[in-house]
């Protein structure tokens, strides 16, 4: 388990270093779109995580666990309202929760950020539309990584919640004979996040056997799934 007070203190000194040098865009976004990223102290996601993981010779590896995202404080800084988010996990049903990390992230006008492992990253812009899209690291080093929009106001059903009202945000979507590489993220309005998926697989190259008959070599497939939120009350 983490050790609070530590962690607290370097996820502060890296989020004030980079919100000091960050500029917002000035978008004046319809005022209902950041209900699709609800932040209250309080507040609280339990996900259903399945992970496979493939390696070359070995049978996939499943795992099944849950995490828990939960909004446990805040500070302003520079007139901006900053969230700390408690992220622990459960390995299984019958251990403990622990904790895993502690996130921060803010909403402005005009998007949300949020520090993911010491690294701001944007996860929604406003205003929402079809048209709309954007390089989630901005404000890093990283590769550009470009999301935009889709669906909105689709109906989902997940894990047997129905949601009417959602947005979806797509990256990569590319699948070749060599990988497959895929990122999307459903919010629901007025509950965030309820499914979010990350698949990176690489295809068999070795023999003339393999070549494009889709026989994963190595890779992940990670799936979250909400089943529990005070959001649904």
């Amino acid at each position: 388990m983490l050790k609070k007070n530590k962690l607290y203190t370097v996820i502060l000194l890296a989020f004030l270093s980079i919100i000091n040098g960050c500029q917002q865009p000035s978008t004046d976004p319809a005022t209902d779109d950041s209900a699709y990223f609800p932040l209250q102290i309080g507040d609280y996601w339990i996900y259903q995580v399945t992970q496979h993981t493939y390696s070359s010779g070995s049978p996939v590896a499943e795992r099944v666990y849950q995490i828990q995202q939960k909004v446990s404080s805040s500070f302003t800084q520079n007139g901006q309202l900053i969230f700390l988010m408690e992220e622990s996990i459960k390995k299984t049903s019958q251990s403990e929760w622990q904790l895993n990390a502690i996130r921060t992230v803010y909403k402005t006008p005009a998007e949300v950020v949020g520090l993911d492992n010491t690294v701001p990253v944007v996860k929604l812009v406003f205003p929402i539309a079809s048209t709309t899209s954007w390089n989630a690291n901005i404000y890093n080093t990283n590769p550009d990584t470009l999301l935009r929009y889709e669906g909105r106001g689709r109906s989902v059903s997940v894990n047997k919640l129905n949601f009417d009202n959602t947005i979806s945000v797509v990256g990569a979507n590319d699948s070749t004979l060599i990988n497959l590489n895929r990122y999307r993220r459903v919010y629901a309005r007025n509950v965030g996040l309820i499914y979010r998926e990350n698949t990176s697989l690489a295809y068999c190259q070795l023999s003339p056997d393999c070549i494009a008959k889709g026989i994963v070599e190595s890779g992940t497939k990670q799936r979250w799934e909400l089943v529990a939120s005070n959001r649904l009350l």
